[in-house]
């Protein structure tokens, strides 16, 4: 008997995935535990076990598609249904068709009697609009009809494909009936080809769609008859792309005013679309800013980074900022905190998780430190700097993406200087950290130069008020600004 696997929730609040990559297919044997596919969701890649052993009788979806919990998306069963499913079914017969026509001073009329079914050419002639393949010699029926009268070939026997030239009998592409040997002439009356919904996986009705070529009208080659991606592909004449060639970014397009590329919203990207909308639509953002003076901090790193090189760690400033926000928060907790929406409550955590954004070619993941209140300097450089590289590489664990508690963004590493970055909600604040700069200041009526770190912090203005936020900033500046006060934990 066969089972129908319905995708789990992997990870605490799931809704739903994104199919990445399956590693099965359909009549190959797994056993219990093996994976079946690779499913994005919340910004990472998660492997899916089988939850049983069997053969693969079905697979639901592609890459690309999205699939919601609780949704069937493989089938596993025995062998022998494998047989029976896979098993031929005869063709059904074209029905014969007779015409009965009364008896009446007649001129004979040669008509061809309409052709089976026949299949499709592979190649496109005009986008979208499928030739039948050639006819082969067909024998001429003559038929008793009714003295010169109009509306008989098309009404008895309806062109195959609407516009389509070609043999006696069948209508030409701009609507004008085909002549037939005694140069009569007879008129049309199409009618529309009622043609089931094929088979189809929505990749590959979206992939038709945007290269013109009408889904419905193909016979596929997959199981049961569906259309694949290389039906698709063939049909608008582009061949099958070779094995393991990367599929394009986008679609070629235009408008009226010059050539335009057509981007698919998929994947990390796709998800961050929905967090910011979401973060944007439910919580009252406000950005407030400021500087702090880390010429000091600047000192003690280029002193501390060789000694940490020489232990395998590449000392940044960002463990020192992690530092000072958790030492802010702790005064201010209320910016540790999240709207509970459903409750009408405010949750203030009593731990410290700082997540960190990190840049990577598919979009921003913000993995988050946790217990970050619990480690030294050294020690978050060696985790921050593993999180970013498994980022990087797409192999981090969900448990890393969850529980956060505040988010740190550095857009100074890659030349920006004040920012307003969106709240990775539902957490009440998210701090922005510019680029370091030299710049002079006024010290005791004395003009210096000072490194100069600017600092954007985003509050969500339902927690917290403008001035507990700057109070917080506050907080973070000084730390910053006298390093002792992050050693000694105050």
């Amino acid at each position: 008997m066969s089972y129908e696997f319905k995708f789990p929730d992997i990870g605490e609040g799931l809704i739903e995935g994104e199919i990445v990559e399956w590693k099965v297919k359909v009549g190959d044997r797994v056993s219990g535990h093996q994976t079946l596919l690779e499913v994005e969701t919340d910004k990472a890649v998660a492997e899916v076990p089988s939850p049983v052993a069997g053969v693969v009788l079905e697979l639901k979806g592609g890459p690309g598609d999205v699939i919601n919990v609780g949704e069937v998306i493989a089938v596993i069963g025995e062998e022998s249904e494998l047989a029976k499913d896979a098993a031929p079914k005869p063709a059904a017969r074209p029905a014969e068709t007779s015409v009965a026509v009364p008896p009446m001073p007649t001129t004979k009329v040669s008509v061809t009697p309409a052709p089976p079914h026949r299949p499709f050419k592979e190649s496109v002639g005009v986008v979208g609009e499928l030739e039948e393949a050639p006819d082969e010699e067909e024998e001429e029926t003559p038929v008793e009809t009714p003295h010169p009268s109009p509306k008989i070939a098309s009404s008895i026997y309806p062109s195959p494909l609407a516009g389509e030239g070609g043999p006696e009998g069948r209508v030409r592409g701009n609507g004008v009936p085909a002549r037939r040997g005694d140069n009569m002439e007879t008129e049309t009356t199409q009618q529309p080809i009622s043609r089931p919904r094929v088979d189809a996986l929505p990749k590959d009705r979206a992939l038709a769609k945007q290269l013109g070529v009408v889904i419905d009208k193909l016979r596929g080659t997959g199981p049961r008859g569906r259309v694949t991606e290389d039906d698709v592909r063939k049909a608008a004449g582009r061949g099958t792309p070779e094995k393991g060639a990367p599929e394009p970014a986008g679609r070629p397009g235009g408008d009226t005013f010059g050539p335009v590329e057509h981007i698919p919203l998929r994947g990390v990207r796709r998800k961050i679309a929905q967090a910011m909308v979401n973060s944007l639509t439910k919580a009252a953002q406000v950005t407030t800013t400021d500087e702090a003076d880390v010429s000091l901090l600047w000192h003690i790193r280029e002193k501390e980074k060789e000694a940490a090189k020489a232990d395998g760690v590449h000392l940044t400033f960002l463990p020192f900022i992690v530092k000072a926000v958790v030492g802010a928060l702790k005064r201010d907790p209320l910016m540790n905190s999240v709207m509970d929406d459903d409750k009408g409550e405010i949750a203030v955590r009593g731990y410290y998780n700082i997540g960190i954004a990190v840049e990577t070619r598919d979009g921003l993941i913000v993995p988050n430190v946790k217990y970050a209140d619990r480690k030294q300097v050294i020690e978050l450089a060696r985790e921050l700097e593993a999180l970013a590289e498994s980022a990087r590489k797409r192999t981090l664990e969900l448990e890393d993406l969850r529980g956060g508690t505040f988010t740190i963004t550095n857009y100074g590493s890659i030349g920006g200087i004040f920012g307003t970055p969106v709240l990775n909600y539902p957490e009440a604040g998210i701090l922005g950290v510019g680029k370091i700069t030299e710049k002079p200041v006024v010290i005791n009526g004395e003009i210096k130069v000072r490194r100069i770190l600017p600092l954007s912090l985003t509050f969500d203005h339902r927690i917290v008020d403008g001035a507990t936020a700057q109070h917080f900033l506050n907080g973070v500046i000084a730390r910053l600004e006298d390093p002792d006060r992050i050693f000694v934990g105050v």
